[in-house]
């Protein structure tokens, strides 16, 4: 859930023996199984040993009927470990990681719990751990990854009106030349996904399974149980994002920015208040040298550069520690912390990976939901920046978003377990909450002092709570407290 550190070198060549996508018209057999499996040992940091079965399984890259090509086909990467000489018991379901991103590798996910997590790891779940890199994601073929760069302008100012051009052009370039290698990008949604998650279970045996879903995993592990009930033992949803949650509420940016003042980071609304002030009447221009190259450049900023670099570091706790004193430097005139920030964030923008964009694009928003967006921006202290680009992107990628029914709250008994951090602003408490309203057997658990990023399994509280969880055992709390931000001063 987690991203860890990877020995590639313990991975089975599989992966990169697999043929590239079959274009054949000729009938195929897509009964799900594994293919190419290939077998090795494992061991984790702590010495204990694990099973590992790497291989692919085929599905249709489009089921949809009269939709794209029935013949064409995608292979998912999967890997399977399970404990040596540790039987799970009989019965128990698999335990399955949904990757979120979009676009992380739940097989590089997998290898890193079993591999750290070793014996803690294995008598936890109890089970075979799963992990899947989802269409277009990482061995899985093809690949979707994109190294293509929108090549922002640095001397500029950021705004919507300078941006969309660069950002437009690459993106119908990246779409264009993804088409035309033959891949039907409109497949590339959250729907297939969630068959090709049955498909794996199916191709591996298990009558249910246990779903652990990070962020836009959790979205995934929610259409999962929508389309396959029957297939889902349990789940535990981390960064919670519901069917109608890919877009960014701006109001819930401002609730963490006040709490954050609750927990210590001063007058850090008021300082965003004024700086964005000030840059809307008199952008600046900052000579400074960048953090990387060490060479001189120049770099315009506006009030929409601050308000984008800040909603995007809201999420990690290492960048949020660094906001009240950042704000204070712009406050008394110093931008340069801030432009060397906008230095390198504007060159990596980029499309990163076209699964990426299409899972979120096809994922859409209801119409009361971007209402809700457009009419919260307007009154935001960061606008809609939580959103930018991507909230962009539609027509430049040749995007639909499925229909309302996809986004319909899921309905459920399954047992489920949400975990949720206050100071996250992108899968907020109020997510966990609305998700929990139409699961009956869903406990929420707020993580305080948490943001999008922290480790699942990084205390002892945490891992008693998943394990009385995953036991059938009733949870005893509501509320786990993590140690505070140590704000900069």
């Amino acid at each position: 859930m987690t991203k860890h550190c990877i020995d590639r070198t313990s991975i089975v060549p599989a992966f990169i023996l697999v043929a590239a996508v079959s274009l054949s018209s000729a009938p195929q057999d897509l009964s799900p199984r594994l293919r190419d499996a290939q077998a090795q040992a494992l061991t984790a940091i702590d010495g204990t040993a694990f099973e590992l079965t790497t291989g692919m399984v085929r599905v249709p890259e489009q089921r949809l009927p009269g939709v794209g090509s029935p013949a064409r086909t995608i292979d998912l990467a999967v890997v399977r470990l399970r404990r040596t000489n540790g039987a799970s018991p009989a019965g128990a379901p698999a335990h399955v990681i949904l990757a979120g991103g979009p676009g992380d590798s739940g097989v590089e996910q997998a290898l890193g719990l079993a591999r750290q997590g070793g014996a803690a790891l294995a008598d936890l779940m109890q089970g075979d751990l799963i992990g899947i890199d989802q269409r277009g994601t990482g061995r899985s073929v093809p690949s979707l990854v994109s190294e293509a760069r929108y090549g922002l302008p640095l001397e500029v100012p950021g705004s919507a009106e300078t941006w969309l051009p660069f950002i437009e052009r690459v993106s119908r370039s990246e779409a264009d030349r993804f088409r035309s290698m033959g891949i039907a990008l409109e497949a590339y949604n959250t729907r297939e996904s969630a068959d090709d998650v049955e498909a794996v279970r199916e191709a591996l045996g298990y009558d249910r399974v246990t779903l652990w879903g990070r962020s836009y995993g959790s979205h995934l592990a929610l259409a999962v149980l929508a389309r396959h009930p029957a297939a889902v033992d349990r789940m535990v949803l981390v960064c919670p994002e519901g069917l109608d949650h890919t877009w960014k509420l701006p109001s819930q940016v401002d609730v963490v920015l006040r709490r954050l003042e609750e927990r210590g980071a001063g007058d850090v609304t008021g300082q965003i208040d004024r700086v964005l002030t000030s840059l809307r009447g008199a952008p600046v221009r900052v000579n400074t040298v960048h953090p990387q190259t060490g060479q001189p450049i120049i770099v315009g900023l506006g009030a929409f550069d601050v308000q984008w670099i800040t909603a995007q570091s809201l999420g990690d706790p290492r960048l949020l520690a660094t906001l009240p004193a950042a704000f204070r430097e712009m406050d008394a005139g110093d931008f340069t912390r801030m432009a060397q920030v906008a230095a390198i964030r504007r060159g990596q923008l980029g499309v990163q990976s076209a699964m990426k964009v299409m899972m979120d694009l096809t994922s859409g928003a209801s119409a009361g939901r971007r209402a809700r967006i457009e009419h919260e921006s307007s009154k935001a202290l960061l606008g809609n920046a939580i959103n930018v680009p991507g909230i962009w992107l539609e027509r430049s990628w040749g995007a639909l978003a499925l229909d309302d029914e996809f986004r319909r709250p899921v309905r459920s008994d399954v047992p489920t377990l949400i975990l949720v951090g206050d100071l996250d602003p992108r899968t907020p408490t109020q997510n966990a909450h609305e998700i929990a309203s139409t699961l009956s057997r869903a406990q929420v658990v707020t993580l305080e002092n948490a943001t999008h990023q922290f480790d699942l399994f990084g205390s002892a509280p945490m891992r008693s709570l998943l394990q009385r969880f995953l036991r059938g055992q009733s949870l005893d709390t509501d509320r786990l407290v993590l140690p505070a931000i140590a704000f900069q001063r």
